[in-house]
């Protein structure tokens, strides 16, 4: 918080009145003033982080580490949000929208992936992998501190339309989600071995918004971070948060479509 306040406007404007661009800017005064806060959220995300996997000694189950991921995340958007002193009102908004979807996503997998699962005696993940998803909440719980520099008084039409697609977002990959657990539960393994060169996609989930969105979790996830992204574009060098959704798509792109699969 103390390194926030520290950013010194008038420093930026000298800067750029020199001849400075705006990344420039950004990386060598900005960024060195707010590493301090910086290094404060990722020590609370990591403390967070040491202790689940001390947790996970305990459960002995898989998948601790990418089911905390969303709730650290959403608890680093939350402080970040009133760091700034910006207007309240895109802090705010920007606050609930990560705090909701961290929110629902952590519990979600936490209880489907984790709880649900039986545990594997003597598995022992690495506390690194834990580790490194405390980085993770950090990065993409920038676009909360970012919003909390804009000095606007209310939200323009841009920060209010990409609100309403994060709302389409969120409703869609929570519906996909609960038509996929409901699917998983309810199906039945084939029983018969299918003829050769026949391709089967029974493992293939084709309810509800599944059967015209492929894919449903990981595209309505993309949007909602793109709408993340877009609704803080307006804030001081709000464009810089687009790595948060380009992040998101080349975890699609290379991990691949895990959720609509079993």
């Amino acid at each position: 918080y103390v390194s926030v306040r520290n950013i010194d406007g008038n420093v930026e404007r000298a800067a750029a009145s020199l001849g400075a661009p705006p990344l420039q800017v950004l990386l060598l005064i900005d960024v060195p003033l707010l590493a301090p806060g910086l290094f404060g959220g990722w020590l609370f995300a990591a403390i967070a982080m040491a202790a689940l996997w001390r947790w996970h000694l305990h459960l002995r189950k898989a998948g601790l580490a990418e089911a905390a991921s969303p709730l650290v995340t959403a608890a680093l958007a939350v402080i970040f949000a009133n760091t700034g002193d910006g207007a309240s009102v895109h802090s705010s908004a920007i606050a609930w929208m990560i705090g909701t979807w961290g929110a629902r996503l952590g519990v979600y997998l936490l209880w489907d992936e984790v709880l649900e699962r039986p545990a594997t005696p003597g598995l022992r993940e690495p506390i690194w992998l834990f580790e490194r998803r405390a980085l993770d909440a950090l990065f993409f719980a920038l676009p909360a501190l970012l919003a909390s520099f804009n000095p606007a008084t209310a939200l323009s039409t841009v920060e209010l339309g990409t609100a309403a697609v994060w709302l389409v977002a969120f409703t869609g990959e929570t519906t996909a989600d609960r038509q996929f657990v409901r699917w998983r539960r309810s199906r039945t393994p084939l029983t018969d071995a299918p003829e050769p060169g026949t391709v089967i996609d029974a493992d293939v989930c084709r309810v509800g918004v599944w059967r015209y969105v492929p894919y449903a979790h990981e595209v309505f996830e993309l949007v909602t971070w793109i709408a993340h992204a877009a609704f803080v574009w307006t804030s001081p060098f709000g464009w810089t948060a687009v790595a948060c959704p380009l992040a998101v798509a080349y975890r699609v792109a290379t991990g691949g479509t895990r959720r609509a699969q079993l």
